[in-house]
Protein backbone atom coordinates (compact mmCIF):
# COMPACT_ATOMS: atom_id res chain seq x y z
CA UNK A 1 0.00 0.00 0.00
CA UNK A 2 2.87 2.21 0.51
CA UNK A 3 3.43 2.26 -3.26
CA UNK A 4 -0.18 3.23 -3.79
CA UNK A 5 0.09 6.04 -1.28
CA UNK A 6 3.20 7.25 -3.03
CA UNK A 7 1.40 7.23 -6.42
CA UNK A 8 -1.57 9.03 -4.95
CA UNK A 9 0.75 11.53 -3.30
CA UNK A 10 2.54 12.12 -6.63
CA UNK A 11 -0.83 12.57 -8.39
CA UNK A 12 -1.91 15.01 -5.71
CA UNK A 13 1.37 16.84 -5.97
CA UNK A 14 1.20 17.03 -9.74
CA UNK A 15 -2.47 18.03 -9.59
CA UNK A 16 -1.68 20.74 -7.06
CA UNK A 17 1.18 21.96 -9.24
CA UNK A 18 -1.05 21.87 -12.34
CA UNK A 19 -3.84 23.70 -10.47
CA UNK A 20 -1.33 26.26 -9.20
CA UNK A 21 0.05 26.72 -12.73
CA UNK A 22 -3.43 27.05 -14.28
CA UNK A 23 -4.49 29.40 -11.48
CA UNK A 24 -1.37 31.47 -12.00
CA UNK A 25 -1.94 31.61 -15.77
CA UNK A 26 -5.63 32.50 -15.21
CA UNK A 27 -4.65 35.25 -12.77
CA UNK A 28 -2.05 36.55 -15.24
CA UNK A 29 -4.64 36.49 -18.04
CA UNK A 30 -7.18 38.18 -15.75
CA UNK A 31 -4.60 40.87 -14.82
CA UNK A 32 -3.79 41.35 -18.51
CA UNK A 33 -7.50 41.62 -19.44
CA UNK A 34 -8.10 43.99 -16.50
CA UNK A 35 -5.09 46.13 -17.48
CA UNK A 36 -6.29 46.32 -21.08
CA UNK A 37 -9.85 47.07 -19.90
CA UNK A 38 -8.48 49.78 -17.58
CA UNK A 39 -6.41 51.19 -20.46
CA UNK A 40 -9.49 51.19 -22.75
CA UNK A 41 -11.64 52.69 -19.98
CA UNK A 42 -9.01 55.41 -19.37
CA UNK A 43 -8.87 56.14 -23.11
CA UNK A 44 -12.69 56.26 -23.32
CA UNK A 45 -12.84 58.46 -20.21
CA UNK A 46 -10.21 60.79 -21.72
CA UNK A 47 -12.15 60.89 -24.98
CA UNK A 48 -15.42 61.62 -23.13
CA UNK A 49 -13.72 64.27 -20.99
CA UNK A 50 -12.15 65.87 -24.07
CA UNK A 51 -15.51 65.87 -25.88
CA UNK A 52 -17.26 67.30 -22.80
CA UNK A 53 -14.57 69.98 -22.47
CA UNK A 54 -14.96 70.90 -26.15
CA UNK A 55 -18.74 71.11 -25.72
CA UNK A 56 -18.30 73.21 -22.57
CA UNK A 57 -15.82 75.49 -24.37
CA UNK A 58 -18.29 75.85 -27.27
CA UNK A 59 -21.14 76.66 -24.87
CA UNK A 60 -18.99 79.21 -23.07
CA UNK A 61 -17.91 80.78 -26.38
CA UNK A 62 -21.52 80.96 -27.59
CA UNK A 63 -22.68 82.38 -24.27
CA UNK A 64 -19.86 84.94 -24.35
CA UNK A 65 -20.71 85.87 -27.93
CA UNK A 66 -24.40 86.20 -27.06
CA UNK A 67 -23.54 88.33 -24.01
CA UNK A 68 -21.33 90.61 -26.12
CA UNK A 69 -24.07 90.94 -28.75
CA UNK A 70 -26.62 91.70 -26.03
CA UNK A 71 -24.26 94.30 -24.53
CA UNK A 72 -23.71 95.95 -27.94
CA UNK A 73 -27.47 96.01 -28.53
CA UNK A 74 -28.05 97.57 -25.12
CA UNK A 75 -25.34 100.18 -25.70
CA UNK A 76 -26.83 101.01 -29.12
CA UNK A 77 -30.34 101.16 -27.66
CA UNK A 78 -29.13 103.47 -24.87
CA UNK A 79 -27.32 105.68 -27.39
CA UNK A 80 -30.46 105.88 -29.53
CA UNK A 81 -32.54 106.77 -26.47
CA UNK A 82 -30.05 109.51 -25.53
CA UNK A 83 -30.01 110.90 -29.07
CA UNK A 84 -33.83 110.88 -29.23
CA UNK A 85 -33.93 112.62 -25.86
CA UNK A 86 -31.49 115.30 -27.04
CA UNK A 87 -33.54 115.90 -30.21
CA UNK A 88 -36.79 116.04 -28.24
CA UNK A 89 -35.23 118.49 -25.79
CA UNK A 90 -33.98 120.63 -28.69
CA UNK A 91 -37.49 120.77 -30.14
CA UNK A 92 -38.93 121.62 -26.72
CA UNK A 93 -36.27 124.32 -26.31
CA UNK A 94 -37.50 125.91 -29.56
CA UNK A 95 -41.11 125.75 -28.33
CA UNK A 96 -40.04 127.31 -25.01
CA UNK A 97 -38.17 130.22 -26.58
CA UNK A 98 -39.32 133.67 -25.51
CA UNK A 99 -42.03 134.93 -27.86
CA UNK A 100 -39.79 137.44 -29.67
CA UNK A 101 -37.05 134.84 -30.32
CA UNK A 102 -39.57 132.17 -31.29
CA UNK A 103 -41.34 134.36 -33.84
CA UNK A 104 -38.03 135.71 -35.20
CA UNK A 105 -37.08 132.09 -35.90
CA UNK A 106 -40.45 131.46 -37.58
CA UNK A 107 -40.02 134.57 -39.72
CA UNK A 108 -36.68 133.23 -40.96
CA UNK A 109 -38.42 129.95 -41.86
CA UNK A 110 -41.20 131.84 -43.64
CA UNK A 111 -38.65 133.89 -45.60
CA UNK A 112 -36.81 130.81 -46.83
CA UNK A 113 -39.95 128.77 -47.61
CA UNK A 114 -42.61 131.20 -48.88
CA UNK A 115 -43.56 130.91 -52.52
CA UNK A 116 -43.75 134.01 -54.76
CA UNK A 117 -47.57 134.07 -54.70
CA UNK A 118 -50.46 134.91 -52.42
CA UNK A 119 -51.29 132.52 -49.58
CA UNK A 120 -52.06 132.14 -45.90
CA UNK A 121 -49.99 131.32 -42.85
CA UNK A 122 -51.70 129.26 -40.13
CA UNK A 123 -50.58 128.81 -36.52
CA UNK A 124 -51.76 126.59 -33.70
CA UNK A 125 -54.04 128.12 -31.05
CA UNK A 126 -51.24 128.84 -28.58
CA UNK A 127 -48.98 130.57 -31.13
CA UNK A 128 -51.86 132.51 -32.66
CA UNK A 129 -52.69 133.83 -29.19
CA UNK A 130 -49.14 135.04 -28.56
CA UNK A 131 -48.36 136.64 -31.94
CA UNK A 132 -46.38 139.83 -31.37
CA UNK A 133 -48.21 143.06 -32.24
CA UNK A 134 -45.67 143.88 -34.95
CA UNK A 135 -45.75 140.38 -36.49
CA UNK A 136 -47.70 141.41 -39.61
CA UNK A 137 -45.18 144.11 -40.52
CA UNK A 138 -42.22 141.81 -39.81
CA UNK A 139 -43.89 139.10 -41.89
CA UNK A 140 -44.16 141.41 -44.90
CA UNK A 141 -40.50 142.40 -44.48
CA UNK A 142 -39.34 138.76 -44.31
CA UNK A 143 -41.10 137.59 -47.49
CA UNK A 144 -39.26 137.13 -50.77
CA UNK A 145 -40.29 139.19 -53.78
CA UNK A 146 -43.71 138.30 -55.14
CA UNK A 147 -44.84 136.54 -51.95
CA UNK A 148 -47.86 137.73 -49.97
CA UNK A 149 -49.13 135.94 -46.87
CA UNK A 150 -52.14 136.73 -44.72
CA UNK A 151 -52.33 135.44 -41.15
CA UNK A 152 -55.20 132.96 -41.12
CA UNK A 153 -57.75 132.82 -38.32
CA UNK A 154 -58.00 129.09 -39.01
CA UNK A 155 -56.23 127.00 -36.40
CA UNK A 156 -53.58 124.50 -37.48
CA UNK A 157 -53.41 121.16 -35.64
CA UNK A 158 -49.65 121.33 -35.09
CA UNK A 159 -47.32 121.55 -32.09
CA UNK A 160 -45.56 124.71 -33.19
CA UNK A 161 -44.25 126.31 -36.33
CA UNK A 162 -46.77 127.05 -39.08
CA UNK A 163 -48.54 125.81 -42.19
CA UNK A 164 -48.47 127.74 -45.45
CA UNK A 165 -51.53 127.40 -47.70
CA UNK A 166 -51.60 128.22 -51.40
CA UNK A 167 -54.82 127.58 -53.34
CA UNK A 168 -55.75 124.59 -51.16
CA UNK A 169 -52.21 123.14 -51.14
CA UNK A 170 -50.53 123.02 -47.73
CA UNK A 171 -46.85 123.26 -46.95
CA UNK A 172 -46.35 121.87 -43.44
CA UNK A 173 -43.58 123.68 -41.61
CA UNK A 174 -44.59 122.53 -38.14
CA UNK A 175 -41.76 121.83 -35.74
CA UNK A 176 -42.71 118.15 -35.72
CA UNK A 177 -42.40 118.03 -39.51
CA UNK A 178 -39.15 120.04 -39.60
CA UNK A 179 -37.56 117.86 -36.93
CA UNK A 180 -38.79 114.67 -38.63
CA UNK A 181 -37.44 115.72 -42.05
CA UNK A 182 -34.07 116.51 -40.50
CA UNK A 183 -34.00 113.58 -38.04
CA UNK A 184 -31.13 111.75 -39.77
CA UNK A 185 -28.91 114.83 -39.83
CA UNK A 186 -29.80 115.70 -36.23
CA UNK A 187 -29.24 112.09 -35.14
CA UNK A 188 -25.76 112.10 -36.73
CA UNK A 189 -24.92 115.49 -35.19
CA UNK A 190 -26.24 114.49 -31.75
CA UNK A 191 -24.36 111.17 -31.96
CA UNK A 192 -21.09 112.93 -32.78
CA UNK A 193 -21.68 115.47 -30.02
CA UNK A 194 -22.55 112.84 -27.40
CA UNK A 195 -20.22 109.99 -28.33
CA UNK A 196 -17.12 111.47 -29.99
Amino acid sequence: MAGLDKILEDIRSESAAAIASVTEEAQAERDKVLAEAQKDADAQAEKILSHAKNQADDLIARADSAAQLQRRRKVLETKQELITSVIDKAKQAVLDLPDSDYFDLLLKLVGSNALPQEGEICFNRKDFGRLPKDFASKLVASLPEGAKLNVSKEEAAIDGGFVLKYNGIEQNLSLDEIFEENRDRMTDAAGKLLFS
